[in-house]
């Protein structure tokens, strides 16, 4: 039986991508690498099956292969988290119950989007999931435009008050509304607070935010764990320089592929420079995104090496 370590009360929680074998079967070789790449480099916590690792493009059977991997892999050196990315909420519960299962410290949720629904049937969906995973954690997931749900502060706050949620990732963009969220929950002992905007990292975390599930990270980690450390120690002029070189980075997305969207660059951008960075084997991302190109290989390789120079 697996250690449940607790969602982290500061750091950087990189939410991995999945490594994919040229047949865009999961690379379990590559995954331990990578788990132990970003836990060496000080994350205090890892996501996997999150966006950035596709979560939603993997057959099920594949996600809990990813899941138990990243369970054995993992053990207790970090916080583990698994993005949930089922339609609804009977999918959402069986599959949340069988990460428990497999020893995962905590399940990502998303609200169910095959229907508008209700506060209270947002609510009833959390719950079922929560009943489902017993003493693993339950953290809310908002992403707006990913299922063009928005998790109120009014739900998360009634959500947590009632132990079903331990905290939230927040990706919805909206900084003011996580500030909101800061200012609401902020008397929730245990309720975590972690933010995906990662523009303003250094700004939500001054507002009230425990921590960042930043993708960038996948590539950047020493330099969000460096704002981490300034944010903790109060050197907010010194989180803003690292803030800085952070939305530099966001020059890594700036490629885009010939009839690719723009997931398929950040995706393929990340695991590229992953490959150029020697911690996994293949760049391949999951049908149907565009494959990674000699054009997005060459722009991954001018960006590391201004990177390198920038901050050594």
């Amino acid at each position: 039986m697996s250690v449940l370590v607790p969602p982290p009360t500061a750091g950087v929680v990189p939410p991995m991508v999945t490594p994919m074998l040229p047949s865009g079967a999961p690379d379990l070789d590559s995954l331990d690498r990578l788990v132990d790449h970003l836990i060496g480099g000080g994350a205090t916590g890892l996501l996997v099956l999150g966006s950035c690792g596709e979560n939603g493009a993997l057959a099920r059977d594949e996600r809990f292969a990813v899941a138990e991997r990243a369970v054995a892999r993992v053990g207790d050196r970090a916080h583990l988290m698994v993005g949930v990315p089922a339609l609804g909420t009977r999918d959402a519960v069986a599959d949340a119950g069988r990460y428990a299962r497999l020893g995962v410290h905590a399940v990502l949720l998303l609200a169910p989007f095959t229907f508008p629904h209700s506060r209270g049937e947002l609510a009833a969906h959390f719950r079922a999931v929560k009943e489902a995973v017993g003493d693993a954690a339950v953290l809310a997931y908002n992403i707006p435009s990913r299922n063009n749900v928005v998790l109120d502060v009014e739900l998360l706050r009634q959500l947590a008050a009632d132990g079903v949620i331990a905290g939230v990732k927040d990706s919805s963009g909206n900084v003011e509304a996580q500030r909101q969220i800061a200012e609401e929950t902020a008397d929730l002992a245990g309720f975590r607070r972690y933010t995906g905007s990662e523009m303003v990292i250094d700004g939500l975390l001054l507002g009230g935010f425990h921590g960042a599930v930043p993708g960038l990270a996948n590539v950047f980690l020493p330099w969000h764990v460096e704002l981490a450390a300034r944010a903790g120690a109060g050197d907010w002029n010194g989180a803003a320089e690292l803030q800085r070189d952070i939305v530099w980075a966001f020059r890594l997305y700036q490629h885009l592929m010939p009839g690719g969207s723009f997931s398929a660059s950040v995706v393929g951008s990340l695991k590229e420079a992953l490959v150029q960075q020697g911690v996994i084997a293949h760049s391949t991302t999951a049908f149907p995104f565009v494959q990674v190109d000699d054009g997005m290989r060459a722009h991954i390789r001018a960006v590391l090496a201004e990177a390198a120079d920038r901050r050594p």
